[in-house]
């Protein structure tokens, strides 16, 4: 790999991650072709998985969180009749079933899993009990139990039946969601078994196919001009939070941490009439000369830094 000099990069790179190869590696790959030690992901694939894999670079890392709460879409295949330790391809078979359903009945239960529904983790996740890593333990053979987690699916459909084994759905689905164990509930519900045998993410909120690059890490040699030619700023994550812009003055203050007095904004009028439900936000966009310089809280009457960013 060929390294560059060059530091102040910030943004988010979009990768089209490829399968065998975990999120954490690109992660590690793509800092040491850039040469940059702040580098993080948006939200973990499993090494089966391939597609939408936001890579935040510099300052962007800051943001993470935002992007990880973000809607994804996800395609992906269920093989009817073999349930796995994984859930997916990749692991032991547990259990065998001769059920196979139609057409009819998959449809006639996709809307028991739409909206805000609870689901059991897989146990090879990277879900902490006690600070070791699900998958740790269920490798050591260690008993564990996933408690229920509530999830948001917006939107499950099926797509095409396949064959008599499998078939192809796609998911809109929040934060938390793990597709394997929706695949796994799906047959359950369908008094069978089943796993994912193909997953892809088709978007992370605004990310889609349209942002992707595609870097073959087989290759010894990545030069770092290819990975950064579709870098998009910082602020491409940030368009569905409200916005409020400071003057000069305002801007100094909160990137040297202070707090300030939110009915003194110079600009507060216009972001009121703008964003009149801006309460419901946890945090807000900072602005200055069409620059983001911080997240923000407004609790208590001020306007608190959460995060600043650095340029």
């Amino acid at each position: 790999m060929r390294a560059i000099i060059k530091k102040n990069i910030n943004g988010w790179i979009i990768v089209d991650k490829q399968a065998g190869i975990t999120s954490r590696q690109v992660v590690t790959k793509i800092s040491k072709i850039l040469n940059l030690k702040k580098v993080g992901h948006g939200g973990t694939l499993d090494p089966l998985a391939t597609g939408i894999l936001p890579i935040a670079i510099g300052e962007a890392t800051k943001v993470i969180s935002l992007v990880q709460s973000k809607e994804k879409k996800y395609a992906f295949i269920i093989k009817w009749g073999v349930s796995t330790e994984t859930d997916d391809s990749e692991g032991k078979v547990l259990e065998i079933s001769k059920a196979r359903p139609t057409h009819k009945e998959i449809t006639s239960i996709l809307n028991c899993f739409i909206g805000n529904v609870f689901q059991k983790p897989p146990l090879y996740s990277a879900i902490k009990i006690n600070g070791q890593r699900s998958y740790k333990l269920a490798r050591q053979k260690i008993e564990i139990e996933h408690k229920l987690r509530k999830i948001k699916v917006y939107n499950l459909t099926l797509k095409k039946i396949i064959d008599v084994n499998s078939a192809e759905f796609e998911v809109t689905c929040g934060k938390g969601t793990y597709v394997r164990s929706l695949a796994r509930d799906i047959a359950e519900k369908l008094n069978t078994k089943g796993h994912i045998i193909s997953l892809r993410r088709l978007s992370v909120g605004t990310f889609d196919e349209k942002d992707t690059i595609f870097i073959d890490f087989s290759k010894e040699i990545i030069h770092s001009p290819s990975v950064l030619e579709k870098l998009l700023p910082i602020e491409t994550v940030l368009d569905d939070i409200p916005a409020l812009v400071l003057n000069e003055i305002e801007a100094r203050q909160v990137k040297q941490g202070q707090k300030i007095k939110f009915e003194s904004l110079q600009f507060i009028k216009n972001f009121e009439l703008k964003y009149p439900n801006y309460n419901a936000f946890e945090k807000i966009c900072a602005i200055c000369d069409k620059k983001l310089i911080a997240l923000i809280k407004i609790e208590d009457g001020k306007v608190k830094p959460a995060r600043i960013i650095n340029f």
